[in-house]
């Protein structure tokens, strides 16, 4: 797995951050507006490969009235192939901590994100993560111990 960076849209040029790469930022900054239609979205977000391409993937984390509501925000995972992102899978109701846990489905690191709650297991299935996080198990305290925190 490779080293993760937590940073806020545009943080990247103002801070000396391990990882930061201004053109990987400005290229998910693009996937990102091109997804919520908007000039510039608020966003959390951290680069990391999930599925073990050698490619850094990002974990994002919307914020804003649009995409966020008493129960969490909106939480996109987009796929990385070291030129552009595109959005695989959308979750929404999720809070931090955002987490990647060792364990993997069907070639993608499993996450962990705290949704009504609790810290809820989400397994990639083929084709995306669960779109409802409060629907599916809590981790349990030994895949807690084991993730590493993406996103506090």
């Amino acid at each position: 797995m490779t080293p993760l960076t937590k940073m806020s849209a545009g943080l990247c040029g103002l801070l000396l951050l391990a990882g930061c790469s201004d053109a990987a930022d400005k290229r998910l900054a693009t996937a990102v507006g091109e997804y919520t239609k908007q000039s510039a979205p608020q966003y959390e977000h951290a680069f990391v490969d999930l599925n073990n391409d050698g490619v850094d993937d990002a974990v994002v984390l919307l914020r804003g009235l649009e995409w966020c509501g008493s129960g969490g925000c909106t939480l996109l995972v987009l796929q990385g192939d070291g030129e552009n992102y595109k959005v695989i899978s959308k979750s929404t109701v999720t809070r931090e901590p955002i987490r990647v846990a060792e364990s993997a489905s069907a070639g993608w690191q499993d996450l962990i994100v705290h949704s009504a709650g609790a810290d809820r297991f989400m397994i990639f299935d083929g084709s995306h993560y669960p779109t409802n996080p409060s629907m599916v198990s809590s981790a349990s305290e030994k895949q807690l111990a084991s993730a590493t925190t993406l996103l506090k």
